[in-house]
C-alpha cells in the first residue's frame, strides 16, 4: 500500500476509505443476488461504478475483496449480540448466546460463512476484520463490550471462541485441561453443520438443524467440566 494512502495518524485516508467502502458494499450486494460463486472483478467494478483495474489499487484480488463483502453479513450478528448479551450473564450463558446468534445468521447464509471462516482464504480473515472494524466501519461494534470486540476482530474460530472459553475456565465451567480440545470439537462440529446447510440449500429444515447442533454443543460442553 502506498505511503500516500495513509493519513498522519497511520490510518487509511478518507478518500481510500470511501472508495474501499464503495467496492465492499457492491460486493455485498452481488453476494446477496448471485452468491459467492457468482462474483467477478468485472461485476463488482460495474456495480460500484469504477473500472476493473481500480479494484487492484485497493484490494489484492477477488478473494480478498470477497472476504470484505462477506464480513458485511456479520452486521446482523453484531446487532443480535448487542441485544441478547446482558450484564449478569455467566460465561457459559454468553458462550451459548454467541453461538445461537451466530447460527441464526450463518445457517441462513452458509456459503458466505463457510467461505469466510473455513474457506481457502480464511488465513486472510484476521487482517480483513481489523481493517473492516478499526478503519472502515468502527461504528458497527459500538454496542458490544470490549471482550466481544476482541472476539469480533479475531480471525479464526479458535481465536474467537478462546475469548469466552478463558472466561468459562475462570468461572469453573470448563476444566482447564479440557479447554483446547473442547474448542476444537465444537468448531469441527460447527464447520460440519455449516457445510451441511450449504450443501442442502433450500431443502434444509433450519430449526431442526439448529436444534441438532445445540444438542451436540451442550453435550460437548457438559463433557468439559
Amino acid at each position: 500500500m502506498a505511503e500516500t494512502d495513509w493519513g498522519k495518524s497511520g490510518g487509511l485516508t478518507t478518500k481510500r476509505k470511501r472508495i474501499m467502502i464503495y467496492f465492499i458494499e457492491a460486493t455485498r450486494s452481488l453476494i446477496q443476488t448471485e452468491g459467492i460463486d457468482g462474483l467477478s472483478i468485472r461485476k463488482i467494478a460495474t456495480e460500484a461504478g469504477y473500472n476493473s483495474a481500480t479494484i487492484y489499487n485497493y484490494f489484492e484480488d477477488l478473494e480478498h475483496l470477497s472476504l470484505f463483502g462477506s464480513v458485511c453479513y456479520l452486521r446482523d450478528y453484531v446487532l443480535a449480540l448487542a441485544d441478547s448479551l446482558h450484564e449478569g450473564m455467566n460465561a457459559r450463558e454468553r458462550f451459548r448466546t454467541i453461538y445461537r446468534c451466530f447460527n441464526d445468521i450463518a445457517f441462513e447464509n452458509p456459503d458466505v460463512f463457510y467461505n469466510m471462516f473455513f474457506g481457502r482464504h480464511r488465513e486472510m480473515l484476521g487482517d480483513v476484520l481489523r481493517i473492516y472494524y478499526y478503519e472502515l466501519f468502527p461504528e458497527e461494534l459500538s454496542g458490544i463490550s470490549e471482550s466481544m470486540r476482541r472476539m469480533m476482530v479475531a480471525g479464526s474460530m479458535f481465536e474467537r471462541d478462546s475469548v469466552t472459553m478463558k472466561e468459562m475456565v475462570a468461572e469453573g465451567f470448563v476444566d482447564p485441561a479440557k479447554a483446547d480440545i473442547t474448542l476444537e470439537l465444537i468448531i469441527a462440529a460447527h464447520q460440519s453443520f455449516i457445510h451441511d446447510a450449504w450443501m442442502q440449500g433450500g431443502t434444509l429444515d433450519l430449526d431442526a438443524h439448529k436444534e441438532k447442533f445445540n444438542q451436540l454443543f451442550e453435550y460437548i460442553l457438559n463433557a468439559a467440566r
